[in-house]
């Protein structure tokens, strides 16, 4: 078995954590953000504590958002995700939470992912609500993942439009279009500059019509 390979910031939240080994919450809350991946749920319970109660006050940060940058070394995006995703739980899912505090870890504790499809899902989707119910249950007490879910009602809960057909299509074909035309005009091109010239004027014509 391969010995664990220690990051640099990982190592500095090491020698955090002993540093304020004196308060219990926390070194708790950089012990579970070490153990970010594995423990996203009670990492999210952590930090949602944290913010709500204003303990980055006592620990001598000037916001929220400075201790999980310079402590927990945690962008702001992630901090976000990680605190809609648990605050989603506690309003519709409470016993996902619940399972994670009786470490019932027969029961699956969901992904991040799978719970921003569910949310997702349930707040701007377009879903009945046995569809929504069949997804909660699914996701939270089965332990599908966001592939599974996306595959089996994605169509379901967010219909692509024709409109949305086509501006895909659009995006595409410039895409193709801008890219041939930067392959054509590189130098030593095999294409013979009179049919270059030819096709540059053509995507020019292209691009400007599915543009306009």
């Amino acid at each position: 078995m391969g010995s664990k390979i220690i990051t640099k910031t990982d190592r500095q939240m090491e020698d955090r954590m002993i540093a304020v080994q004196s308060d219990p919450v926390r070194a708790d809350t950089l012990a579970k953000a070490r153990a970010f991946k594995r423990t996203w749920l009670e990492l999210a319970e952590a930090l949602s504590r944290c913010s709500e109660k204003k303990l980055w006050e006592g620990w001598g940060f000037s916001d929220f958002d400075a201790y999980c940058r310079k402590e927990l070394h945690l962008r702001g995006s992630t901090v976000s995700k990680l605190l809609g995703s648990y605050r989603f739980l506690e309003s519709s899912a409470p016993r996902v939470i619940e399972r994670a505090r009786e470490d019932h870890f027969e029961m699956p504790i969901p992904s991040i992912a799978t719970v921003e499809f569910v949310q997702k899902a349930t707040e701007h989707g377009s879903a009945d609500e046995e569809t929504l119910q069949t997804i909660h249950r699914i996701a939270f007490e089965e332990g599908a993942e966001a592939p599974v879910l996306k595959s089996k009602f994605g169509e379901i809960v967010f219909p692509v439009t024709d409109r949305d057909r086509r501006e895909k299509a659009r995006a595409q074909i410039a895409a193709a279009a801008r890219r041939l035309s930067a392959l054509i005009a590189e130098e030593g091109s095999p294409v013979p500059k009179k049919i270059a010239i030819a096709l540059e004027e053509t995507i020019g014509e292209l691009l400007e019509a599915i543009e306009n």
